[in-house]
């Protein structure tokens, strides 16, 4: 049961639909999180910029994928993981490499080591 609604973008109006309609151009789906983000216009454009913006960073999408996947495993997110695991496909990320970076572990010795250090900051406590 949803706490909150997802907007589905036929219905959304304004700005939501609009930014709905773009995550549909560009993932090619409309994931649920986006949908219920859409009930606050800002804070999807917000989620989208912040996402946007990593994008441009050191980090190529097949690790961040990684690192999410990694991170989705250590939280028990199954949704995070469907999600990441779509999303590491359409990236080119192999199954393999998937159910691996689920286990904090890569065949590349420096995004293995990455990935174990982003496992370690989601289950160590303060």
């Amino acid at each position: 049961m949803n706490r909150i609604a997802p907007i589905q973008t036929a219905e959304a109006t304004g700005k939501a639909k609009d930014l709905l309609t773009a995550v549909q151009a560009k993932l090619g789906i409309t994931p649920n999180m986006t949908k219920v983000m859409a009930n606050s216009p800002a804070a999807l454009e917000a989620y989208l910029s912040f996402s946007g913006a990593l994008a441009g960073g050191a980090l190529n999408a097949q690790f961040r994928e990684q690192i999410a996947l990694t991170v989705a495993q250590a939280n028990g997110c199954e949704y995070c993981l469907s999600a990441h695991s779509a999303i590491g496909k359409m990236v080119k990320l192999s199954d393999s490499e998937i159910g691996s970076a689920r286990s904090a572990r890569s065949s590349d010795a420096k995004r293995d080591a990455g990935l174990r250090f982003a496992q370690k900051i989601v289950v160590t406590p303060d």
